[in-house]
């Protein structure tokens, strides 16, 4: 075997091995000897474990048996002989502790000391000095606090396995005028699938014909059900709530969006944050140390109050073995391991329920140090789609000729606000244009029912001889708001004229101002805007959206060293923009966060925080997620080791059980398991 790698947020296991000498029947012992179960992904004919009624349910069972047998013994020991509770307890350990020792037999075979090793030898050393009834007790506990930690843990990955439910198993595929059901992994790209009403879309497609709503909370997490035509794009585990369509494929099943969600977050899950990496350091060195303290205090105590130590009176060997085995028990690091990666892994799963893709867990941690945000302006505070705001005639044409005229001759153009001065005209049909010509930068002209109309900048209208003292007032005055200014000409020289000003804007969210009300409340001081465009125009988007500090006429390589100039300042912040164009500038910044990311596979592959619909609302539930991740995994951090603290005075001094020890480690675990879930539910 080359390599073995485990996710225990999804309970995945990766194998890398020469084909030559396939380990993987071993492997599948190897995890069934532990007491857990194999099936391969794939489905294919790799080793697995049988199973059966009682493979699925013998942990309950033995717990369940153990507990039984205890109540049996509790009684027993008033009677004569007390070997019949001795009896009892005795079974009570054997089958209540069956998992345990098969899983401590592993740990010694790897040459590793964990948490089924001591309880073992506290066990064991508790039988030998007669304590059965409290040996039993303890590992009851120990197995009921496993067997109720791991149906918590798995609360955890049902968000994935609910993901994946969500693609159907087969898909209606249309070929030559038949509608055949066929595996979705058969499906190739541009196949056309037949979607009803009720079912879910088996691929990422095109609709080619019909129309209907399709709720697509799965992907990214808006629960309202969104309307779909003919030409728009549709997201395979989306639910066709109400028509008929049909959709030509876009992607094969492996390469779905809702295939890279499941992947993303798998990985992300997996991955480990820093205070993680921390905590898993600590707990290492932590728990050898306590081990050598209760040899200490089992072996060295006693013998030198033989000596004539101060406590000589008071140091029996038996009463010092029992305070170690107690401090063995209370040395598990159980709720101290677990206390951030069930933090981490229900953040991550809240995350994506909300539409929100992370990363990893240091996305999160980080998240809960930000203390800057910067955004980037056009598609990102604002909609990304230019509009005619505001129509000047400047003749005796009406604003609905000037839009006319103009509508017609940028209809040819390749510009981008073209498409807002052709959006703009009244009416569907557009008058035919002949002798189209475009000077790139400056403008375009042509022939609409016989007049030479010219769609351009001012310097354009000047240059064809349409200069006015009224046209550069009302471009000033336009400017100085911000808009975009083209102006309208009619006429062949020297009859040429201007016969309108158009002034053009990028509409901003309707949630721009409250995200920065939001991001002030979560003490996120320092809100900056980025933008290409000129300064009067960042001047109005920023004053509209709540942000006091803005940089304009930055090309990408100034968004860049504008962002790494605010980290200096700030130590860390976060970026955020579409994904693809401000791609260096999300680079940068400790968190680059995508917008709008559910319609690009480059965007959710390479932003470190993803959204998958256009919600600005969704950055500061982020950031708010990532503090209160942190903050629970302080909270975990504290109680795991503030009772383990406690627990081990009572212990060196004599006044604390095995039982006690028992729920400073497995009681306090559930308890940092429960706190961790908390993240799950929905604010």
């Amino acid at each position: 075997m080359l390599a073995a790698d485990v996710n225990f947020a999804s309970g995945v296991m990766l194998l890398e091995y020469d084909a030559t000498a396939d380990p993987r029947r071993r492997a599948v012992g190897v995890l069934a000897g532990a007491g857990h179960g194999a099936q391969p992904l794939d489905g294919g004919e790799a080793p697995r474990t049988r199973t059966t009624w009682w493979s699925e349910h013998r942990n309950e069972s033995m717990v369940a048996a153990s507990g039984a047998l205890i109540l049996l013994g509790w009684p027993l020991r008033a009677l004569d002989p007390t070997w019949l509770s001795v009896i009892a307890y005795a079974l009570a350990i054997i089958v209540g502790g069956t998992l345990t020792w098969r899983r401590a037999a592993t740990s010694l075979m790897a040459r590793t000391l964990d948490m089924n090793v001591l309880m073992t030898i506290a066990v064991a050393g508790a039988a030998a000095m007669g304590e059965w009834g409290e040996a039993a007790t303890v590992i009851f506990l120990f197995a009921l606090g496993g067997m109720l930690e791991s149906r918590s843990l798995a609360r955890t990955r049902s968000s994935i396995r609910d993901l994946v439910d969500l693609a159907p198993q087969l898909a209606r595929v249309r070929q030559q005028g038949a509608v055949t059901e066929v595996d979705p992994a058969e499906v190739e790209v541009g196949e056309t699938i037949v979607i009803r009403p009720g079912e879910r879309v088996p691929l990422d497609g095109v609709i080619s014909s019909g129309a209907s709503s399709f709720d697509e909370s799965p992907i990214t997490g808006e629960a309202v059900p969104v309307d779909h035509g003919v030409g728009d794009a549709v997201f395979g585990g989306s639910l066709n709530t109400s028509g008929l369509v049909e959709v030509r494929t876009t992607a094969v099943a492996d390469d779905m969006t809702l295939s890279r969600i499941v992947h993303l977050v798998e990985a992300a899950q997996a991955s480990r944050a820093p205070v993680q990496r921390f905590v898993d350091r600590f707990s290492r060195v932590y728990t050898p140390l306590v081990i050598a303290g209760a040899l200490a205090i089992a072996v060295g105590a006693p013998a030198l109050g033989e000596m004539g130590a101060p406590w000589a009176g008071m140091a029996e060997w038996r009463d010092w073995m029992y305070r170690a085995l107690v401090l063995l028990v209370v040395s598990c690091p159980c709720a101290l391991v677990v206390s951030t990666p069930v933090a981490i892994v229900s953040g991550i799963t809240r995350a994506t329920r909300d539409g929100v893709l992370v990363k990893g867990g240091v996305y999160l941690e980080l998240a809960g140090k930000v203390r800057a945000v910067i955004f980037d302006k056009t598609g990102t505070l604002t909609e990304g789609r230019p509009e005619v705001a505001r129509t000047v005639p400047l003749s005796d044409v009406p604003v609905a000729g000037v839009l006319a005229r103009a509508a017609a001759v940028e209809a040819h153009s390749n510009h981008p606000l073209a498409a807002a001065v052709a959006a703009a005209a009244p009416g569907a049909d557009l008058t035919p244009v002949s002798g189209l010509h475009e000077v790139p930068g400056r403008g375009v002209s042509g022939l609409v029912d016989d007049e030479r109309v010219a769609v351009g900048s001012v310097a354009y209208a000047q240059e064809l001889g349409a200069s006015s003292e009224r046209l550069l007032a009302e471009a000033e005055q336009m400017e100085s708001e911000g808009l975009t200014v083209l102006a309208v000409v009619a006429g062949e020289p020297p009859e040429v004229a201007a016969i309108g000003v158009l002034g053009i804007a990028d509409r901003l969210r309707g949630s721009a101002s409250a995200v920065t009300e939001r991001l002030e409340e979560l003490g996120v001081k320092h809100v900056v805007m980025l933008t290409g465009d000129n300064p009067l125009a960042a001047a109005r988007v920023a004053s509209q959206a709540g942000i006091n500090e803005y940089r304009a006429r930055l090309l990408p390589e100034g968004k860049t060293a504008a962002v790494a100039e605010l980290r200096q300042q700030h130590k860390v912040v976060a970026m955020v923009g579409d994904g693809v164009n401000d791609a260096p500038a999300l680079a940068t910044a400790d968190i680059g966060i995508a917008m709008g990311a559910a319609g690009s596979h480059t965007a959710i592959e390479t932003a470190d925080v993803a959204l998958m619909r256009d919600d600005l609302l969704a950055v500061p539930r982020f950031l708010d997620l990532g503090r209160r991740t942190m903050a629970n995994i302080r909270q975990n951090v504290v109680l795991s080791l503030g009772v383990k603290a406690f627990v081990l005075a009572l212990a060196i001094g004599g006044h604390a059980t095995l039982w006690m020890a028992v729920f400073a480690d497995t009681g306090v675990a559930l308890l940092v398991i429960a706190n961790g879930l908390r993240l799950l539910r929905a604010r």
